[in-house]
Order: structure tokens, then sequence, then C-alpha cells
């Protein structure tokens, strides 16, 4: 089984205790490619090309001028450890235990603007490239022409014949993959809220969900769909109403 979800904008390299030890990320090259173009931009492109304000423009201007694919342990943390967006609240990694955790190494995976495909221990630093923005460099239109094959090759060197791949993933992200070609079934996921009778998608919530459903999957060691279904944090239960072979809907 792979999970997949996407990074955070939120980051820290606060230290945390880890069972697993520091890997470099498998796409480190390519991430110093990238750098090199994003370093160069000024605090106007950035603020521009991310819709983000002069502040948090400087701010990651900073972080781009000080980046390295070297980091000292100070400046970097592993991936799952380093994002804090609310995925990464409901995942709580910080206080899972070692085998759930080296589940997450054997199992989990995490797309990357910046990064291509992250593993629970890869060490990174602090960066905001998100993959949907119009970031042009050489003969690259956007991050996506620039991933989408290497990302695909590199999930399908990781599944075997019997795998499945969770889609936790934003649709900006899983977009980094090429979908027809993945060779493993892609299962994707819903999260509703009950509201006056009605379901409704609240995307804080959701986001809290895919994090809670990694979590969910590392903790019960989930290795087949029905191990999935069984998902139950926080009040959701399957719908098997509204789920089809390819879509799981949890609602509450």
């Amino acid at each position: 089984m792979k999970i997949i979800t996407s990074p955070a904008k939120l980051m820290t390299v606060e230290p945390a205790a880890s069972p697993l030890k520091p890997t470099v990320p498998i796409f480190i090259d390519d991430a110093a490619y990238i750098h090199s173009y994003l370093k160069e931009k000024s605090p106007k492109y950035l603020s521009e090309l991310m819709e983000i304000s002069q502040k948090l423009a400087d701010e990651n201007w900073e972080r781009n001028q000080n980046w390295s694919s070297k980091p000292s342990k100070k400046a970097s943390a592993q991936a799952i450890f380093a994002f804090t967006g609310e995925v990464y609240r409901g995942l709580d990694a910080r206080t899972m235990d070692s085998d759930s955790l080296k589940y997450l190494q054997k199992n989990y995976r995490i797309l990357s603007g910046l990064y291509g495909l992250l593993k629970p221990s890869d060490k990174i630093m602090l960066y905001r490239l998100e993959m949907g923005r119009k970031f042009e460099f050489e003969q690259y239109k956007n991050l996506y022409e620039f991933w989408r094959g290497k990302l695909t090759d590199k999930l399908n060197s990781e599944l075997t014949s019997k795998d499945l791949i969770l889609n936790l993933a934003s649709s900006e992200y899983f977009k980094a993959l090429d979908r027809k070609k993945l060779k493993a079934p892609v299962i994707d996921f819903d999260f509703f809220e009950l509201k006056d009778g009605k379901l409704k998608t609240i995307v804080v919530y959701t986001k809290h969900a895919r994090g809670m459903m990694v979590r969910f999957c590392a903790e019960t060691r989930a290795k087949t769909l029905n191990d999935v279904k069984a998902f139950n944090m926080e009040g959701y239960r399957l719908d098997d109403s509204l789920s089809t072979a390819t879509k799981l809907v949890f609602t509450r």
C-alpha cells in the first residue's frame, strides 16, 4: 500500500524524537536544480507567483537564500515532522509510536513542489513552492512538466502487484502523478459533514480527516481496502451508499 498526501505551507524545524534514521530525499539533485532558479527570484516575484503578502514573500526569499541540499541538523527536520498544516495536525506524528512511524516509512509518501516525493525520514528545510503555481524555468512551463514523469516512475518502482494507492492528496498535488500510468488501483476519498440533513464539505475538516486517515492506517497496520474502510476516528463512518469501487466516502 502507498498512502499519498500533499505537503503543507506551514512548517517547522523544531526537533522531534524519531526512531527513523534521517535520509536524503531521492530527488535532492532535482530539488537543487529547481532551487537554483527559485533563489534568483525577487520578493516581488514570489509575492505575485504565490499570491502572498510582501511580508511572507520577504520571509520566503530569505528561506530561498539559505536553502541547501545538504542542510545542517539545526536547519532541517524529517519531513513527517516538518510539515505542520491541518493534514499534519490530523496525523500528529509526534505522538505516534515507533512501529507506526516505521509503517509510514514503508507505506507513506508526501508530494512536494520542490522535493518531488518524500519519505517520512527525509531531511528537508523550510521552503514554499506550491505545485500548482506557474513557476517557469528552463524549458518547463510549470512544475507538473518537470515532475510528472519522474514521480510516476518512482512511485511505480515502489509498488508491488498487490498494492493500492490511497490518494489523500489535494487535486493540485495528485496531478503531479500520471494517474493513467500508475501500476496500482487508485482509491480516492471524500469526507463529509452532515449539517441540517445535508452533506457538506468543510475544507479544514477534510484536511484534518486526511491526516487522521494516514494515522489510522499506521496504527492499525492497514494492508487491505477493508482495513481502510474501518476508519472511524472522530465520528467518521464509511457511507456504503455513496462509496464506489474507487472512492471511499466517509461522513459524520
